[in-house]
């Protein structure tokens, strides 16, 4: 077996996992958020446990069933999450904030705009689902997660009802001063106790974030995992096997970020679950057939499934590996950084259809690869000159649609009201106000500078205030 450089180097991760280690840092920068004038925030584990230090309640703790159950967050309790998820989509972010650049689609114009839209339209929609379940209900589609793979009630959708719609929403409408700091206190109370009873029926152990369990999201049940590991076939760097595998792996990352207009939904990563011979195994969703969206039909026409899932098993050892995250947009970093030639082993599932179910997923073998990796090519040219030939506003509008609705789509359609709100409540319909805004995020370069600046310094992400009213919406418009 070829080994990489960093062979030799003995392997530190299991250290991160010990309470009194205050793991790696990833990036220089710190967070300082509503913090000012306290010690600056770093990254990791350590920033999670002096976030979690600050906080006023004890919500970022593990929390209990009747604390889900519990029908609203008192102020303190959405406060320190406000404070959490600024902090959290910092973490998250800086270290790819490169990523939400495109030479191609406006991105940071349609996730401004899908932000606030999702603040304003979301919460009637979550609610309809809790309603149509209850609130044990989303505690069962949270666990659903825990026995199957090529299911998007995962990682990143999850994180995103809070971290985005609410946190990104309101900290875009603060900046354009469409809200203040007291409005829609009742909404957003709606936005974040779905998340939590989201994420706590699958992780099931009291908390919610990988970040507060030291970047692990391990959240399979061990006899279902054994019947995906037991499949797994040994890979050895530099053969053609190995390389069939990471190309494969490559390709179709490349047509799920492109079909989700250039963003991590429609990839997600579970783990790093610990093999019985010490190794490392990570789970990882690539959707790339969402047929929710009107130009996946390039996708149908090539006859891909809805989703591939890549088992990657990785030797610690044979890499040095001192720290893995696998964060909460379900994407895995890291250290030393390249953990591709360490890859020992792999398998390939299919899902046909979102609701296959789990009886019905198709192992793929990797001689079989050879034949999907052309459809997938295909593919993913036919969607580049699809989307090339869009105009500005089309491109804006559509990658919105991926936020705004692919964000919560799973919940909706797991809650069976996906129907029902997109005719009863206009789902697909635009706001008027959100509209409006399509003229305004161009000026005094909003979108590109103001925005991200609030967001990445945590610095808009504004508490609400102590006499703020639970039931508080936005009465007024002067």
């Amino acid at each position: 077996m070829s080994i990489n450089a960093d062979a030799g180097t003995k392997a530190t991760y299991k250290q991160r996992y010990e309470a009194d280690d205050d793991g790696l840092r990833f990036q220089d920068l710190t967070f300082e958020g509503n913090f000012v004038g306290m010690e600056p925030v770093t990254d990791g584990i350590l920033g999670d446990k002096m976030m979690r230090s600050r906080a006023k309640s004890g919500v970022l703790e593990k929390v209990t069933r009747e604390d889900v159950l519990k029908d609203q967050f008192s102020l303190d309790e959405i406060n320190d999450l406000n404070n959490y998820l600024a902090w959290n989509i910092w973490d998250t972010l800086v270290m790819r904030a490169t990523e939400g650049v495109s030479g191609m689609i406006p991105r940071q114009e349609y996730e401004i705009l899908a932000f606030m839209h999702e603040f304003y339209r979301w919460p009637e929609f979550l609610r309809v689902a809790t309603d149509a379940v209850g609130a044990e209900g989303l505690l069962e589609i949270g666990a659903s997660a825990r026995r199957e793979v090529g299911t998007k009630v995962n990682s990143v959708h999850d994180w995103s009802i809070g971290a985005v719609g609410f946190g990104m929403g309101r900290c875009g409408l603060l900046a354009l001063e469409a809200i203040g700091p007291n409005d829609y206190l009742e909404e957003s109370n709606t936005m974040l106790k779905f998340m939590q009873r989201i994420l706590w029926g699958k992780r099931q152990d009291g908390y919610i974030l990988n970040s507060q369990d030291r970047y692990r999201c391990t959240i399979h049940d061990d006899d279902f995992l054994t019947t995906l590991s037991d499949q797994l076939v040994p890979l050895e760097e530099g053969s053609d096997d190995h390389s069939a595998l990471t190309r494969f792996n490559a390709a179709a990352e490349l047509l799920a970020f492109l079909q989700h207009f250039d963003n991590r939904l429609g990839l997600g990563d579970t783990g790093p679950y610990e093999l019985p011979n010490g190794n490392l195994l990570i789970l990882r969703d690539l959707f790339v057939n969402e047929p929710i969206f009107h130009w996946a039909d390039a996708c149908e026409d090539a006859g891909l499934p809805y989703s591939y899932t890549v088992a990657l098993e990785i030797d610690p050892h044979a890499m040095g590996l001192q720290e893995i995250r696998v964060n909460d947009i379900s994407t895995t970093f890291t250290r030393p950084k390249n953990y591709l030639p360490s890859i020992v082993g792999g398998a390939v599932f299919a899902r046909e259809k979102h609701d296959s179910p789990m009886e019905q997923l198709r192992s793929l073998s990797i001689a079989e690869l050879a034949g999907e990796l052309p459809k997938i090519q295909d593919a993913t040219l036919k969607l580049y000159r699809k989307i090339s030939r869009m105009c500005r506003r089309d491109l804006i509008w559509s990658g919105h649609y991926v936020y705004y609705v692919d964000m919560i789509l799973p919940y909706l359609r797991r809650a069976g009201v996906y129907e029902k709100v997109c005719r009863d409540l206009h789902m697909w319909e635009v706001d008027q106000r959100v509209a409006n805004y399509y003229y305004d995020i161009t000026k005094r370069g909003f979108a590109q500078e103001v925005v991200p600046h609030k967001i990445f310094s945590g610095r808009g992400y504004l508490p609400f205030g102590e006499n703020a009213d639970l039931r508080a919406s936005k009465y007024t418009w002067l």
